[in-house]
């Protein structure tokens, strides 16, 4: 299965469409086999044939345009990029989770976000 995840630095971008960096991880088994960084864009996605992407923010004509071409969209996920990996491999992972300690207004690690 490959998943991919829109990063700055280290971290889930916060936004799909202004993230300057992509990291497909090939997954086998349950467990990470590879990891490649990319340069962001709709097109590659598909071409790299990612089937799940995970990301911050996204607007709806991406968040379209990805669902067309197959490709499920776990959304509004904040925090490092390998803990959001490792939570999807463990099926903690859901729309609106934000993970590690920097957590915003003091929540727990892996909790969901609701706007208040």
């Amino acid at each position: 299965m490959k998943l991919a995840i829109p990063t700055f630095g280290p971290r889930v971008s916060p936004r799909f469409d202004y993230a300057p960096g992509l990291l497909l991880i090939n997954l086998e088994n349950g467990k990470v086999v590879e990891k490649e960084r990319f340069s962001l864009r709709l097109q590659k996605l598909r071409e790299l044939g990612v089937q799940t992407l995970i990301c911050g923010g996204i607007d709806g004509n991406s968040a379209q345009i990805l669902s067309d071409c197959g490709i499920r969209v776990i959304a509004w996920v904040a925090g490092e990029a390998d803990e959001a990996i490792q939570f999807f491999l463990d099926g903690k992972l859901r729309p609106g989770v934000e993970l590690g300690p920097r957590c915003r207004r003091g929540r727990r690690r892996g909790q969901r976000f609701r706007w208040e």
